[in-house]
């Protein structure tokens, strides 16, 4: 009788070891999958970044290349080249 109860014992401990073992590998898995998710947010947002500071670049262009004559005509036709779609766009803050 003895070496029934050695015998269940070491099985018990056996399976607890090994659920124990693929708890941890799940949660380690798990942990893997989410540190990906956050480094594709991150690439899209530097993306998206790099994107705003080249339409903003392409803006401040724009503005640099505004007629230097001081002529109606030609004061005129600055504000209708100018776009003001985008003016403080960088200010907007998206919710997290």
């Amino acid at each position: 009788m003895p070496e029934n109860k050695s015998s269940i014992g070491s099985i018990i401990g056996t399976i607890i070891v090994i659920a124990i073992i693929i708890l941890g590998g799940l949660y380690f898995w798990g942990k893997r999958i989410d540190e990906a998710k956050m480094k594709k947010e991150l690439v899209r947002e530097e993306s998206s970044m790099v994107v705003t500071e080249v339409d903003g670049n392409m803006e401040a262009n724009a503005i640099k290349s505004v007629n230097s004559s001081d002529d109606t005509d030609s004061i005129e036709a600055d504000l209708r080249n100018t776009k003001l779609d985008n003016l403080g766009a960088e200010m907007n803050i998206q919710a997290i």
